[in-house]
């Protein structure tokens, strides 16, 4: 069992260049509990920002998110029982600082994590219906959790011990997403990531960091639903689930903002993974030069599969 920490909460916040968002997420947490923000070599205004917030700005260059997370946690400035995770577009509720500061302490032993609601604003709307991620692990206690390395976009922490669902409320909004070339710049490298990502597990490359199963926890079960959706068909699947998100869960209930969310998100983004995959298989990367096309693809911005796929070519041919 972990020893107590000195401190029974601290908030971890992830930055990179966040100076639209992360003042919000730092007001969320004032005065609940230590926080600390790992930056990862921002040139805009987050460090600045983030000081006057908290004594406790680290830097350590990005790699991945659940890099970036396995480092902030093994290298903490402040000993703790519980870890509150956070992106710097994330906004603490009223309810979740409350049950955070009344209920923690009354946490069994036996619980490695805790679930809490996230909602996504985007459109200018909060995100309540269509099927997007209902829970989201984002309390760990200390010790006991670790992120899913196996992740290429998504991510994930792996505990130890069972987990609790609260219904209390973290918001996610990046001010930057209101732009959409912004959206669909970031996007486009996600996307190729997704692609990727999708072929590695197709290829028993990549693995879950725990079992996926149906019925178990919130990550458990989209884990088992990206397995299954690993089998469907190309270009058939988007246009399924974008009819599931809006019509069946209920996405319309939410207004113009809930219909680009889930026509970008839910369509759009995923017919062009489908594209990107497509893509990939008509080069045959495959096996080891799929591996090779990761570990290039993770080292750019760039989206595009034949410009990642032509610069790993002209690499081979000038060691040649």
């Amino acid at each position: 069992m972990v020893e107590p920490g000195t401190v029974p909460l601290v908030a971890v916040v992830l930055t990179y260049n966040e100076e639209d968002n992360v003042e919000r997420a730092l007001k969320s947490v004032q005065g609940l509990c230590p926080v600390v923000v790992v930056d990862s070599g921002s040139t805009d205004r987050t460090v600045e920002i983030s000081h006057r917030y908290t004594e406790h700005v680290l830097n350590h260059a990005y790699e991945s998110h659940a890099a970036q997370w396995t480092w902030a946690l093994q290298n903490l400035p402040v000993d703790a029982t519980w870890v509150l995770a956070l992106d710097a577009d994330f906004e603490v509720s009223d309810d979740l600082r409350g049950r955070l500061g009344a209920d923690l302490s009354a946490v069994p032993d036996d619980v490695g994590g805790i679930y809490v609601v996230h909602r996504y604003v985007f459109g200018g709307a909060e995100i309540r219906f269509g099927g997007a991620k209902k829970y989201w692990l984002r309390v760990i206690r200390a010790g006991r959790a670790a992120p899913d390395l196996s992740d290429l976009v998504d991510f994930r922490f792996v505990v130890e011990g069972r987990t609790l669902n609260w219904n209390a409320v973290v918001r996610e909004y990046n001010k930057s997403d209101e732009d959409a070339s912004f959206w669909i710049r970031k996007q486009d490298k996600f996307s190729v990531r997704l692609a990727v990502e999708e072929e590695l597990r197709r290829e028993k490359v990549l693995d879950w960091g725990t079992k996926p199963r149906f019925w178990g926890n919130s990550d458990e079960r989209v884990m088992w639903l990206r397995d299954f959706w690993l089998h469907m068909p190309l270009f058939l699947r988007p246009c399924l689930y974008f009819l599931y998100r809006y019509v069946f869960r209920l996405g319309f209930l939410d207004g113009a903002g809930g219909f680009l969310y889930h026509a970008q998100q839910g369509f759009w983004l995923r017919l062009v993974v489908d594209w990107k995959l497509w893509q990939l298989r008509k080069y045959r990367i495959q096996g080891v030069d799929l591996e090779r096309f990761r570990d290039a693809m993770m080292r750019t911005p760039n989206g595009s599969v034949r410009d990642i796929w032509r610069s790993l070519q002209s690499r081979r041919e000038s060691q040649c």
